[in-house]
């Protein structure tokens, strides 16, 4: 029986460089299957494998990166 995932349950290495607004090379050398990075699924060996990556990796990845910046919060040291 075929599997019913949609064909937008994983992204591609230029589809993930075009949401994050980052280069594909960027990508490929510090943040697919890096520590603390997104985990992704390795097509093949060497460096210009095709990379496949779950939507739901790269939203869990997103959602752990969010930072609060609230300037009035801080304050000078005198």
């Amino acid at each position: 029986m075929p599997s019913k995932l949609s064909t937008h349950s994983h992204l591609t290495v230029a589809q993930l460089a075009e949401r994050l607004g980052t280069s594909e090379d960027y990508l490929r050398r510090a943040v697919l299957g890096q520590r603390g990075g997104i985990p992704g699924i390795k097509l093949g060996d060497g460096p210009r494998s095709q990379w496949r990556i779950r939507l739901c990796d790269v939203e869990q990845w997103e959602q752990s990166r969010l930072v609060c910046y609230d300037a009035a919060r801080q304050s000078r040291a005198r």
